[in-house]
């Protein structure tokens, strides 16, 4: 055993003086040379990254996106535009209600803009995604203009991710799964809004599974208005029927969740992104 022992320390010492006296390295094969700072780069500085740790990505480096999609990189005109209406109809109400310690804490440290959707192989295209609760890419904006619906959109997009990455910090009540457990279906796609609702989910995309049932929930129920959001509930057959019972169990289930784990009133920020939505829309 103790000449095994000096023959693995003889060998170590050997590779040691090996590599100690081979101190001719050359240069890397990589650049690493930082690319030069713009405006752009000033301006994602001083309102995402110093004061909340968000690393916004638009300049295109190929690892940074999913090699099975096809995607083209972000046009620079509209990285600003887009970053100041996800500040005013996401990131300003959650920390007005939320404060700025707990947005800090929750928030991505990393977004990432897409210049196109991602189109998938089954006809289906991504906008969004949300990945293990660190990172949002945001997609299609060269093709998704800023107008009334697009600002909608938008909120809507950042909303679901974000409910990502609050569940994935904080899981909701597995009571919220129960509730349409054996309905969700890979099939979404092909069933009517009436029947979606009928069947106790707020949108198509609700049934693809419960974690997007979750954020769909929440996502629809801040970017409509009450007026709007009991419109959706009523189509679903109204008190009494199926779907809307569902509805309003999910809806108790996400409003608790959301004051228990995070002390956010969901109401209370509804309100907010109402009025956000309605001033980015008359500036546009």
């Amino acid at each position: 055993m103790k000449r095994l022992k000096y023959l693995l320390l003889a060998a170590f010492m050997a590779c040691f003086a090996a590599c100690s006296d081979d101190d001719d390295f050359q240069d890397s094969i990589l650049d690493t040379t930082p690319d030069p700072r713009t405006p752009l780069d000033d301006w994602i500085w001083d309102n995402f990254t110093n004061d909340y740790n968000i690393r916004v990505i638009y300049k295109w480096k190929t690892f940074e996106v999913s090699p099975e999609l096809l995607l083209v990189p972000v046009d620079e005109a509209k990285v600003i535009p887009f970053l100041e209406v996800i500040q005013k109809v996401w990131m300003g109400p959650y920390i007005q209600l939320g404060g700025e310690v707990f947005f800090k804490e929750t928030a991505p440290k990393q977004i990432a803009l897409v210049g196109s959707v991602g189109f998938m192989e089954d006809g289906l295209y991504l906008l969004g995604e949300a990945e293990r609760g660190r990172r949002i890419t945001i997609l299609g904006l060269n093709t998704r203009p800023i107008n009334a619906d697009r600002v909608e959109q938008f909120a809507h997009d950042f909303h679901h991710e974000y409910t990502h990455i609050l569940n994935q910090l904080k899981s909701y009540p597995t009571a919220f799964e129960t509730i349409s457990a054996g309905s969700y279906t890979t099939a979404w796609t092909q069933v009517s809004l009436a029947n979606v609702l009928g069947q106790g989910f707020i949108s198509n995309y609700a049934m693809s599974d419960a974690t997007e049932d979750f954020a769909e929930m929440v996502s629809w129920f801040v970017i409509y208005d009450a007026d709007r959001w009991d419109l959706r509930l009523q189509a679903a057959g109204g008190p009494g029927a199926e779907g809307y019972t569902k509805l309003k169990e999910k809806e108790t289930i996400m409003l608790q969740y959301m004051k228990n784990m995070y002390n956010i009133d969901l109401y209370a920020l509804r309100d907010l992104v109402q009025v956000e939505i309605a001033k980015v829309i008359a500036e546009l």
